[in-house]
């Protein structure tokens, strides 16, 4: 009974979409029927009905789609798994979720084309699931999912790059910290934390270059015969390796004077939280991902 009056109050909340509540063990969960698409990376341009399905086959035999949305124009979906999620109408999440920013979960209204009205149309904004480095070698990206993107990737735990031995940051916060202050900021508490989740992150503490006292953000390991890269910011020279040697937590108690830095921009950044003073070059809408040589930056 209890899921029946909470069905009925999300569906006089939300009377356009196609939703309905079940309970599963002691807890109940919101089921959403209208959501369709995919937003794993999306192109720059725009490309003609021809165009997509030759892209599509580079996924490797997936599924593509294509429709109309008010917002955007003509979309079209390629490398979709299941064909529900791109032959049919529903909702779809625009924005990409790229690295350094945090996830934007709004939707459009995408409407299907038949197949006749389709291949009339020859400027679709191209969204994508599968088949990320193979269509990047014919069509240039504009935005990636965060997980696909290198610079993400060189940076976790078990993929960084140890032979490199260079701790890069993305971020530079304004401000001086004390250790608790830096503490809180970072992790919630100022007391020892081993597990993190939602805005928690463990920071490390570190003198560099014997006269400058920081704090990294998002650092889970560290080790003394790695060097330190400052924040490499867009239309400036690359900062030169400095040494570092991470303190202990004796240590660092006594230093009221931290420069806080982030090693991995979070999955939900808030300025609100962190005061940015640098970002990295390539969060700078300026900075090209498109190398040279045609290869992407970002797949490196």
């Amino acid at each position: 009974m209890l899921e029946k009056i909470l069905t009925m109050l999300v569906k006089k909340a939300y009377p356009e979409r196609e939703m309905n509540v079940e309970k599963i063990g002691k807890r109940f969960f919101i089921h959403v029927h209208d959501t369709i698409g995919c937003n794993d990376y999306l192109l720059d341009g725009k490309y003609s009905y021809d165009e997509v399905v030759a892209l599509n086959k580079l996924t490797g035999g997936y599924t593509c789609g294509f429709g109309f949305c008010k917002e955007i124009g003509p979309v079209a979906f390629i490398g979709v798994c299941n064909p529900h999620f791109c032959t049919t109408s529903g909702y779809f999440e625009y924005n990409v979720h790229e690295y350094g920013t945090s996830k934007d979960e709004r939707e459009y209204y995408f409407t299907v084309y038949s197949d006749e009205d389709a291949k009339k149309v020859c400027n679709y904004t191209v969204y994508g699931f599968f088949g990320l480095e193979a269509v990047a070698t014919k069509a240039p990206i504009s935005k990636m999912l965060y997980i696909y993107d290198s610079r993400y990737k060189c940076k976790k735990t078990d993929g960084r790059n140890k032979d490199k031995k260079i701790i890069e940051m993305d971020l530079k916060l304004s401000g001086t910290y004390s250790f608790y202050e830096a503490r809180l900021l970072a992790t919630g508490t100022t007391k020892d934390k081993k597990c993190f989740s939602g805005g928690e992150h463990p920071i490390q503490f570190a003198v560099v270059d014997d006269n400058k006292y920081v704090g990294i953000i998002n650092l889970w390991e560290h080790e003394d015969d790695f060097q330190f890269r400052d924040v490499w910011e867009y239309g400036c020279d690359e900062p030169e390796l400095q040494k570092i040697r991470f303190l202990s937590k004796e240590e660092a108690k006594k230093i009221d004077n931290f420069s806080l830095y982030v090693y991995v921009c979070p999955y939900s950044l808030k300025t609100k939280k962190y005061p940015i003073e640098k970002r990295d070059r390539t969060f700078d809408r300026r900075f090209k991902f498109q190398l040279s040589d045609g290869t992407d930056y970002r797949l490196v």
